[in-house]
C-alpha cells in the first residue's frame, strides 16, 4: 500500500492513541510486526512553546514509516507545528479531526472540526502547504448520529490535499461503542481517489477482513484491539496477507518485560512504572487471579520487584 510516495509493507496501521501510543509501545507493536505507525496526538500550540510536548517524538529503534498526529484548531499554529514536526524527522503528518474528548473539543478542536467544515478544509489546506512529506487526516463518521459529515469532509480534506484518509466508522457521541459504519466508509472510498484507511471495532482479524470486504477500504488501523496485545497487528496482517501459521512465536511474560523495561529506560524508574501500569492492566485481562495481580502489582514502584510479580503471574504461557 502507498501513502502519497511512502509506500508501506502491507495495510495494518497502529492507532495514535492518547496517553498510550508512547515510543516503547510503539516499539513493542513493531517488534512483532505492523506496517506504518501514527503517535499519540501532540498539540500543535504546546509543540512549538514546549520541548517536553514533544516526548513521545522518540523515533529510537523505528523501522517502519511513523506518522505524528497533531491535533488544533488555529491554521497557522497547525501548519508551523507539522512545519517543525516534518523537520523532527515525521514519516508524514496526521490532522486529528476525530478526538471526542470533551477538553479537546472544547476548544475548537479534534472532532469539533467535522461542525466546522469550511475551517477543516482551511486547516488542512495551511498545513499542505508547509511540508513535503504525506498528509492524512483522521476523522469519525460525524458529529453525532444525526449529523453524518464524514463524506462531505472528506471530499474538503482530498480537494485540499490530504493524501489519506483515515475514519473511524462511530461518531463522536458514540465515543468507543456501539457498531461500526461500514457504510460511510464504503461511501467515502466510493467517492476520493487516495487511499482510505478504515479504524474502529477491530479486535479479532476476521474482523479486519470483513471491514474490508465491506467498505472496500485500502487499509485497518488498530487501537484499542492492541491493548494488551502489541501482538495483534501483526496477527491481522498475517491473517490478511494469508499466512496464518506460525504467526507469533515467544511468552506472554517476555513480551511485558521487553516493553516495561523499554518505559523505564525510555522515562525513568518513577514515570515508566507509572506509564506500565496501564498496560499490565491490560495484559491480565482475562487471566485467572487477574484482579489479584492488578491489586498487588499497582501498588508496587520497585522495578525488580515488578518484574518479579510479571514473572510469577504469567509463567511460560505462550502468545496467543
Amino acid at each position: 500500500m502507498k501513502i502519497a510516495n511512502l509506500e508501506f509493507q502491507g495495510n495494518v496501521f497502529l492507532a495514535p492513541m492518547a496517553g498510550i501510543t508512547d515510543a516503547p509501545f510503539r516499539r513493542i507493536v513493531q517488534h512483532f510486526g505492523v506496517s506504518g505507525l501514527w503517535t499519540e496526538m501532540i498539540s500543535a500550540h504546546a509543540a512549538l512553546k514546549s520541548r517536553k510536548s514533544l516526548e513521545t517524538i522518540n523515533l529510537v529503534g523505528h523501522s517502519v514509516p511513523t506518522f505524528f498526529q497533531i491535533v488544533g484548531h488555529d491554521p497557522e499554529i497547525m501548519s508551523n507545528a507539522a512545519s517543525l514536526l516534518q523537520d523532527m524527522g515525521a514519516s508524514g503528518i496526521d490532522i486529528n479531526m476525530g478526538c471526542p474528548a470533551r477538553k479537546v473539543v472544547g476548544s475548537g478542536s479534534g472532532a469539533a472540526l467535522m461542525k466546522d467544515l469550511s475551517l477543516a478544509g482551511i486547516i488542512v489546506e495551511a498545513v499542505r502547504k508547509s511540508i513535503s512529506i504525506p498528509l492524512t487526516v483522521k476523522m469519525r463518521s460525524g458529529w453525532d448520529d444525526r449529523s453524518y459529515t464524514a463524506p462531505e469532509l472528506a471530499a474538503i480534506v482530498e480537494q485540499e490535499g490530504a493524501d489519506a484518509i483515515i475514519i473511524h466508522g462511530r461518531s463522536r457521541s458514540a465515543v468507543h461503542s456501539g457498531p461500526v459504519s461500514s457504510e460511510i466508509i464504503a461511501t467515502i472510498k466510493s467517492r476520493t481517489s487516495v487511499p482510505v484507511i478504515a479504524n474502529g471495532g477491530v479486535n479479532d482479524a476476521h474482523d479486519a477482513v470483513n471491514l474490508i470486504a465491506a467498505s472496500r477500504c485500502d487499509g485497518v488501523m488498530i487501537g484499542r484491539g492492541a491493548l494488551g496485545r502489541p501482538w495483534f497487528p501483526k496477527m491481522v496482517l498475517a491473517t490478511l496477507q494469508t499466512k496464518e501459521k506460525d504467526l507469533v512465536d515467544g511468552t506472554v511474560s517476555d513480551t511485558i518485560l521487553q516493553h516495561f523495561h523499554d518505559e523505564v529506560e525510555t522515562f525513568g524508574d518513577q514515570v515508566g512504572v507509572r506509564r506500565m501500569r496501564k498496560h499490565l492492566g491490560w495484559y491480565s485481562k482475562g487471566f485467572p487471579r487477574g484482579a489479584d495481580f492488578r491489586f498487588t502489582v499497582f501498588r508496587e514502584t520497585n522495578t525488580e520487584t515488578i518484574t518479579r510479580l510479571v514473572c510469577n503471574f504469567f509463567g511460560k504461557v505462550a502468545i496467543s
